[in-house]
């Protein structure tokens, strides 16, 4: 028999709304002001709460950055499962999400930019957990994606799903690093070509040259 899980009290359920309440109000910050204006006073006066509390949640204001990758991954993922409902070759697929990827940097620049400088340090902070910058959640859904594909003769079967899972993800993230160095680079339009080019790229009996065949084969 299965046991019912312990009903949540009161005094759990007002640590986990201030938690929730802090977070959202840390990525409205984030988003209208950049992570580096947002002070750590003027978060825990937004949240409607001490200093001090706000360290009982969080000890760093990047603590609370970290804490929002889970929602943001999800949110992604969420994108990609809404498009394999939606239908579609796995081309159009893709570029819905590329697009939906352009929007959103467009939507919110400052927190996108935070984001992305957390990635960034990610790999060298010994601190941070891989899953915390790998987003674990969209990676997934693009294999779910392209295992589709696979399975309905439309994606090519000589490269590993999570070799080909990487490759997307790394153009996604170059698209995303050329706008954070320069502001004024078109990233919905690059982003774009780069759906089209992957589309073709990913796709079944592509015709190989023989030194492509043979790398292909090694993987």
């Amino acid at each position: 028999m299965a046991v019912s899980p312990k009903p949540e009290g009161r005094r759990e359920r007002k640590k986990r709304e201030t938690r929730e309440r802090i977070l959202q109000v840390a990525a409205q910050m984030f988003a209208q002001d950049g992570f580096d204006a947002v002070t750590v006073e003027s978060l825990a006066e937004a949240a409607d709460i001490s200093k001090p509390t706000l360290f009982n949640y969080f000890p760093s204001k990047m603590a609370i950055l970290q804490a929002l990758v889970p929602e943001v991954d999800q949110r992604f993922a969420n994108a990609i499962e809404r498009f394999r409902l939606e239908g579609g070759s796995v081309s159009r697929q893709l570029g819905r999400f590329f697009e939906f990827g352009g929007s959103q940097t467009r939507k919110t620049p400052k927190l996108t930019r935070s984001l992305l400088v957390l990635a960034l340090r990610g790999y060298e902070d010994t601190d941070l957990k891989p899953t915390q910058h790998r987003w674990p959640l969209m990676r997934g859904s693009f294999e779910a994606l392209l295992s589709d594909g696979v399975a309905r003769g439309e994606v090519r079967s000589d490269i590993s799903i999570e070799r080909l899972t990487h490759y997307i993800t790394s153009v996604y993230v170059y698209g995303l690093l050329n706008w954070l160095a320069d502001p004024q680079y078109s990233v919905e339009t690059e982003l774009a070509i780069a759906s089209q080019f992957l589309g073709s790229a990913v796709a079944a009996e592509r015709a190989l040259s023989p030194t492509a065949s043979a790398v292909a084969g090694a993987l």
